[in-house]
């Protein structure tokens, strides 16, 4: 997915992702993954373009087949294997460790004219033969040997023993399968590394799954979401949250905009055609492996002062349940109203069968029966943004209390906004030096939560003008029961 055309660096100041880039940090991998990175760029002295390729090699960023590269060097070993009478794996070893081999010069003038059964050299470089002649330039068996050096090496030899084995069975039993087996091996071996060291593997699966519902379309709807939750839920082997599934389509939607086209989350080559695609990518996409949608908004409200009460609990999860899905509740009201109501309601079923539930409760849950309306989640948007407001004018009135000059028309807003205060009701705010430190510390989050809730609640008034939302949660009702209901029928029916 990601790599970058630089230049590794190692040292004692190796940080995560050190790859650089016209002096720029490049993201995509591990401090681990990094060094090793580093490690096999020194010592073989690639050139930038070698280093790049091994980059994309490892973090399979080689399209349509990332695990080519495998299957090549299983075979260019099995060559070399035949050619040099190797007698066991560590001949092979000494060979993907020697340097003078990443050289075509070097390569070329040390198998000249090599030959053996089942293997053979040309001008060009080495041919496996079989039912398809396989070939390998000598530049490419210097590739081919830069990446074995690096899964014989990746996290301080940690497989080393099991590789360096999985060679001495190419050397004493070889065959025509041999080959196809251990680059099967090889791509497996590479496999596990990606999944502990690059952030964006899980990543990427997402999007391929995602990329594959869609078809390769760039954009898609709200009730491509549902489609895609609906087929995650009939494929049996998980049943995922809704509002997990929407947090995807988040994250999705997110990196498609870094890249310009969700395309290029597809092509390696299409990549390349992107102007600046590593810069674009820089730490912005790798980011996303670790942060949830709405992590500033729940930052916010974590970082709200204890005293005064200016939001009670109850509040405080409202907020954080109605923009989850930041952007989404500003930009797709009704997949945020489908994640509240019937995310909840999966919620709910699944809490239940973890604590050993079942039965006619589950059933009738799986119907959605208590699911909240779309009208009532509207009204507790409108009811929260008119609370905040009512926060922010009272913050404007402690903070202007005592300047000079204002308008006649402020003061009276101000005097207004003080009554305000008197009448409110709530733990702390009948100490005013406690207030005014309160609201002094939550001036910048009160601010953002309620633009952020103003725009929910202006984004829920224009779906509705659209799409009456009681007709809306009925047609989503019947088709998220009949998701459900399939999906828990077993458990409800025990």
């Amino acid at each position: 997915m990601t790599g970058g055309h630089g230049k590794f660096i190692g040292g004692p100041g190796l940080r995560a992702r050190e790859t650089y880039h016209g002096g720029r940090l490049i993201g995509g991998y591990d401090e681990r993954c990094a060094a090793d990175f580093a490690s096999i760029g020194e010592g073989r002295d690639l050139t930038r373009e070698d280093r790049a390729w091994l980059v994309r090699v490892v973090t399979g960023a080689v399209r349509p087949n990332r695990d080519k590269p495998l299957w090549d060097l299983a075979h260019a070993l099995a060559a070399l294997a035949a050619l040099t009478r190797a007698q066991d794996g560590r001949d092979l070893v000494t060979l993907i460790f020697d340097p003078h081999l990443a050289r075509p010069a070097a390569a070329a003038s040390r198998f000249a004219g090599a030959r053996a059964e089942g293997a053979t050299t040309d001008a060009r470089g080495l041919v496996l033969l079989g039912a398809r002649d396989w070939r390998c330039t000598w530049a490419g068996l210097g590739r081919l040997l830069t990446v074995a050096e690096f899964v014989l090496t990746a996290d301080d030899l940690a497989s080393f023993a099991t590789v360096s084995g999985w060679l001495d069975e190419l050397v004493r039993a070889p065959g025509p399968d041999a080959a196809e087996f251990l680059g099967k091996r090889l791509a497996r071996q590479l496999a596990a590394y990606r999944n502990a060291h690059l952030p964006l593997a899980a990543l990427e699966r997402r999007f391929r799954a995602i990329l594959d519902h869609l078809d390769g379309r760039t954009v898609f709807t709200d009730d491509d979401i549902v489609d895609f939750w609906r087929g995650e839920m009939e494929a049996g082997d998980e049943r995922p949250g809704f509002r997990t599934v929407a947090e995807h389509f988040v994250t999705f939607e997110v990196a498609g905009h870094l890249l310009g086209s969700l395309a290029s989350l597809v092509s390696a080559a299409s990549l390349d055609a992107v102007v600046g695609w590593e810069e674009r990518l820089d730490a912005s996409l790798a980011d996303l492996a670790t942060a949830e949608p709405a992590e500033g908004l729940a930052d916010l409200l974590a970082g709200l002062p204890d005293g005064p009460k200016i939001l009670t609990g109850a509040e405080r999860d409202d907020l954080a349940d109605l923009l989850r899905l930041d952007p989404f509740h500003r930009t797709r009201p009704l997949t945020s109203l489908r994640a509240v109501s019937f995310g909840r309601v999966q919620s709910g079923l699944a809490n239940r069968l973890r604590r050993g539930g079942g039965g006619a409760g589950l059933a009738e849950r799986a119907a959605c029966a208590e699911a909240e309306s779309y009208e009532a989640v509207a009204a507790r948007a409108k009811a929260l943004s008119a609370h905040l407001a009512r926060m922010l004018r009272i913050a404007a009135a402690l903070r202007l209390a005592a300047a000079e000059g204002l308008a006649p028309e402020v003061r009276a807003a101000l005097a207004a906004a003080e009554a305000d205060l008197k009448r409110v009701r709530r733990a702390g705010f009948d100490d005013r030096v406690q207030v005014r430190a309160g609201f002094a510390a939550a001036d910048a989050a009160l601010l953002r939560l309620a633009d952020e809730v103003g725009g929910l609640e202006r984004a829920l008034d224009a779906l509705a003008r659209q799409h009456p939302l009681a007709a809306a949660f009925a047609a989503d009702r019947a088709v998220f029961a009949e998701t459900l209901s399939a999906a828990y029928s077993g458990e409800a029916a025990a």
